[in-house]
Formats: C-alpha cells, sequence, structure tokens
C-alpha cells in the first residue's frame, strides 16, 4: 500500500471509528430514555443492562453502517478538502479516482464484510437481545402467552408439518399436517384433529392418512397415530420463528422453501430475502457520490458534510422504503426492487464523479 492511500485510508477509518462510536451511543442513549421505565419499574440490574446494550449494539451495526460510512467519508474527505490537501493531490497529478480508490477499495470489502455479520453474527445476538427485552426488561414470562399460531417446522428435507394453532399451557395443537415429498412430488399427507405431547413423543389424533401413488390415491383414517419422528419438544412451540429481517440469509431461505412446499404466502420474506444482499453495498455506493460532494472545499465544512450526508442517507432510505412496499404489494419483481435504487445511485455517482 502506497503512503497516500494509507494516509487517506488512515483519515477516513479514523473518522469512522468516531462516527460509528459517537452515533452509536447517541442511539443508545434515546433508546435508553424510551426503556428507562422498565429498567426502574423492574428493578433491572445494571450488568443486565450493560449484557443488553452489547446485544444492541449489533443492531445499530447491521441497520446504520452504510450511514457510518457515508458521513465518514464526507468528513474525512471535506477536511482533506478543507486543508487544500485534496487541491495539492490535483496539482501534484492525482486524480479524484485515485484519491477515492482506497476508499472504495476498503468499502467494496466491507459490504461482504457486512454481508458475513448479518448472516453468522447478527441472528444468534439479535435473538439474545429481544428475549432480555421480553424476559429481563418488561418481566413478562416466557408463558405469559398462552397460544401461537401458524407454526411452520421441517423434519428433513422431504418431511414438514404445519400447526394451525398451538396451546402452551395444555401442550396440545389443532389442525395439523404433515407433508412428506418423494423427487418433489408430494407422496403422503396426514392430516389431524389435534397433536398432543405425551410422556415421550407427539401422537396424532382423529385423523386421515393420504398416500399418493402413481396412479392411485389410498386413504385410510385413524384414531391416533404416533409422531415420533417430529422432535421438535413443547417448549420449541412456545415463540414463532423471528422476522424475516432477523434471520439470517440461509435461515430465511429455508424458511421460504418450506412456505413454497406448503403453498403458503412467501412474498413479503423473499423480498426481505433479496435485500439482505443489496442493502449492504450501500456502504459501497455512497462513496462514489459524497467523494466529488465533499472535495470540493466550497461546499462549506464539516456541518454542510453533514447535512449533506443526512439528506442522501434519507433520500436513499425513503426510496428504498417505497420500492420495497412495491415489491411487498406484488407490483415489483423481487430481484428489481432490492437492485434498483443501488443502481440508480450507482449510476448517479458514476456520473459525479466523471464531472
Amino acid at each position: 500500500m502506497k503512503t497516500l492511500d494509507r494516509y487517506i485510508l488512515t483519515n477516513f477509518l479514523s473518522a469512522l471509528i468516531i462516527i460509528s462510536v459517537g452515533f452509536g451511543i447517541l442511539i443508545i442513549a434515546i433508546n435508553m430514555v424510551e426503556e428507562l421505565r422498565h429498567f426502574i419499574d423492574h428493578e433491572v440490574p445494571l450488568g443486565d443492562i450493560m449484557i443488553y446494550y452489547v446485544y444492541f449494539a449489533g443492531w445499530i451495526i447491521k441497520s446504520f453502517l452504510p450511514v457510518f460510512v457515508l458521513l465518514a467519508a464526507l468528513t474525512s474527505i471535506g477536511l482533506l478538502a478543507r486543508r487544500n490537501e485534496i487541491l495539492a493531490m490535483k496539482a501534484a497529478g492525482v486524480s479524484l479516482y485515485r484519491i477515492a480508490a482506497p476508499i472504495l477499495v476498503f468499502t467494496f470489502l466491507l459490504s461482504f464484510m457486512h454481508i458475513y455479520y448479518n448472516e453468522y453474527f447478527y441472528p444468534p445476538g439479535n435473538k439474545k437481545r429481544v428475549e432480555m427485552k421480553e424476559y429481563t426488561i418488561k418481566k413478562r414470562s416466557k408463558r405469559s402467552k398462552s397460544s401461537v399460531n401458524n407454526i411452520y417446522r421441517q423434519v428433513n428435507n422431504d418431511v414438514f408439518f404445519v400447526i394451525q394453532g398451538y396451546d402452551i399451557p395444555k401442550r396440545e395443537g389443532t389442525v395439523i399436517k404433515i407433508y412428506r415429498s418423494e423427487n418433489d412430488k408430494l407422496a403422503e399427507l396426514i392430516t389431524a384433529r389435534k397433536i398432543k405431547y405425551t410422556s415421550r413423543n407427539w401422537m396424532l389424533y382423529d385423523g386421515v392418512r393420504r398416500i399418493f401413488g402413481d396412479s392411485a390415491e389410498t386413504f385410510e383414517t385413524f384414531d391416533t397415530l404416533s409422531a415420533a419422528y417430529i422432535e421438535d419438544k413443547p417448549s420449541d412451540f412456545e415463540k414463532p420463528l423471528g422476522k424475516p429481517e432477523d434471520m439470517g440469509y440461509d435461515e430465511l431461505k429455508h424458511y421460504i422453501d418450506v412456505m413454497k412446499r406448503i403453498g403458503a404466502p412467501y412474498r413479503r420474506e423473499l423480498v426481505d430475502l433479496k435485500i439482505k444482499l443489496s442493502y449492504p453495498f450501500a456502504s459501497f455506493i455512497v462513496i462514489l457520490i459524497c467523494v466529488p460532494l465533499a472535495s470540493n472545499p466550497k461546499r462549506g465544512g464539516i456541518a454542510i458534510s453533514f447535512a449533506v450526508g443526512s439528506g442522501i442517507a434519507m433520500l436513499y432510505f425513503v426510496c428504498f422504503k417505497v420500492i420495497q412496499s412495491l415489491a411487498y404489494s406484488e407490483k415489483l419483481h423481487p430481484d428489481l426492487a432490492a437492485w434498483l435504487i443501488n443502481g440508480i445511485f450507482l449510476l448517479v455517482g458514476i456520473v459525479i464523479m466523471l464531472k
């Protein structure tokens, strides 16, 4: 790495760390004010509060990293421009593209790191955060919710089941359907009025078992039928699957596959799946826009840079949410919805950079 690259990247990373920590503390402080009543009313220990906000910081990274990158680039490049260092670099024959190169390369790699973080670090940490908020901060009983609706689970690659309603205290579900497929075709369907957990395993009651052959369909009724192959415990059904935005990519993809196979709606989840890959690249794309804007010393100081950065971030997120809503309502293809705003901002950034 050349001295110039190291110098530019060091300035950018310093700004990124300061802005991330500063805004992170601000976001945490705002959240603490909102949760203060629960902390006091339920006498939450200081140690638990600190652990909760460690997990909360993970949510901040997942949600706001592109904003921090944008503000850091505007600040670091803006300071170089204010000190006439950008002008000196250009006078020495260094183009704006070359000045932006180390930041562009770093943020491109950072986008992949963001995807990796969202897949392997954020989901388990966020589940801990949600559990602490519900059971440690708000002091809700883990059995305070008496029922759960629409439980979807997969036993293996060929068997999955759906429970329409599950009564937590009674440890029994109503209207269960178990699907078994062979070669991507439905081979067996078991429908039962009730499923209940006994001392050893799950039992089905009052149902019909249908077997689909190549040329004919056979069926038989039953009063009771063992479902020992369902390894889930009653505690596994006490809370539904997490929100799509809180799942990892592989976890959400698996969930969508189950929805497809049982014919359940999965449009919103599919849109969220595509966005999981496109959103982290906002960190790279916004650099193309903010570097040319910040490199002009006549455009004002740090306050102006922050105002410009906030405006760009707000415009990006508003457009992103509008497109996302259109995709939810099936007015846009999920792939187009995920990458359209990134494509537009990328094109605008390239045009600004070339001027």
